[in-house]
C-alpha cells in the first residue's frame, strides 16, 4: 500500500463510521454483552447448571459465523457503487492513486472495521466470561489465533464478493444478491446433505457453490481434527479468485459515469 493510499485507508476508516452505522454496531454489541453474561447471571454456569465448560474458541467461532456475514452486509452495501454515484471516485482518481490501490484500500478499510466490531463484540466479552465463570474453561491459543486469522479470511472473502457486485450493481443491490445467494447455498446445502449426501457431483457442487473454506477450517480446528490444509487452500483460493475478479470488474468502470 503506497503513503497516499494509507492515507486514504486513514480517511475512509473515519468515514466509514457514520452515526447510523455507530448506532447498530453500539446495539449489536449491547446484545452481545446480553448473550454472554445473562446465563452468568442466572446461574446457567454453576456446578448444578446445564453449562459444564466454557470452549472459548468453539464460542468465538460460533459468534463469528454469525457476526461476519452480518457485518459484511452493513460495510459491503453500496461499497463502491456508492462512490461511483456521488463522484467521490472521479476525485480520489483524480489525485496519483491506481485502481488496484482503491480498491484494494476499499476492501481492507471494511474488514478492518468488521475485525474489531469481531474483537469488541465477540472476542472481549468471551474473554471477561473465562475470568469470571466458575466453570472449567477450554483456552488453547493456537486455537484462539487460528479462528481469528480464519474468520478474517472470511471477512476478506466476503467484502472482496460485496465489491464485486458492486462494480455492476446500483445502491445497496449488491449486498442483496450477496443474501440472495448465502440463502441458496444454506437451502440446496441442506437438500443435498439430506437427500443427494452419496452423489459426488451433488457433493461437488455444495462445496463450489459458495466459499466457505475458512469457516469450515475453523470447525475442523476446534473439533481437534486434523490440520485443515485442503480448507484454508481453498478458503485461500475463493479470496484471491474473488479478489482477482473484483479487480478486473473494477478495471472496466469509467470514472466518470456513475451507476444509476
Amino acid at each position: 500500500m503506497t503513503g497516499i493510499s494509507f492515507k486514504y485507508f486513514l480517511f475512509e476508516f473515519r468515514k466509514i463510521w457514520t452515526i447510523p452505522v455507530i448506532i447498530i454496531s453500539g446495539i449489536i454489541f449491547f446484545f452481545s454483552l446480553l448473550i454472554t453474561f445473562l446465563p452468568l447471571i442466572f446461574g446457567a454456569y454453576s456446578a448444578e447448571g446445564p453449562i459444564q465448560e466454557i470452549n472459548v474458541s468453539m464460542i468465538l467461532s460460533s459468534a463469528f459465523s454469525i457476526l461476519v456475514p452480518l457485518m459484511s452486509f452493513m460495510f459491503g452495501a453500496g461499497i463502491i457503487s456508492n462512490d461511483i454515484k456521488s463522484h467521490w471516485l472521479r476525485t480520489v482518481m483524480s489525485r496519483p492513486v491506481t485502481k488496484a490501490d482503491y480498491l484494494l484500500t476499499k476492501i481492507i478499510t471494511a474488514s478492518t472495521a468488521i475485525f474489531i466490531i469481531l474483537i469488541l463484540c465477540g472476542t472481549i466479552p468471551v474473554i471477561i466470561l473465562s475470568f469470571l465463570t466458575p466453570n472449567k474453561v477450554v483456552f488453547d491459543i493456537v486455537h484462539f489465533i487460528s479462528i481469528h486469522a480464519l474468520y478474517l479470511g472470511e471477512t476478506l472473502t466476503y467484502i472482496s464478493i460485496a465489491a464485486l457486485f458492486s462494480c455492476w450493481t446500483p445502491g445497496f443491490m449488491n449486498v442483496f444478491i450477496l443474501g440472495i445467494w448465502m440463502l441458496v447455498d444454506m437451502i440446496s446445502s441442506s437438500v443435498i446433505n439430506n437427500y443427494f449426501w452419496d452423489n459426488g457431483i451433488a457433493l461437488v457442487i455444495s462445496d463450489f457453490f459458495f466459499p466457505s473454506g475458512f469457516k469450515e477450517a475453523a470447525s475442523v480446528i476446534i473439533s481437534n481434527g486434523d490440520f485443515p490444509v485442503e480448507k484454508i487452500m481453498w478458503g485461500l483460493s475463493s479470496l484471491f479468485g474473488f479478489l482477482s475478479l473484483a479487480l478486473l470488474g473494477f478495471s472496466f468502470i469509467q470514472v466518470d459515469k456513475g451507476i444509476e
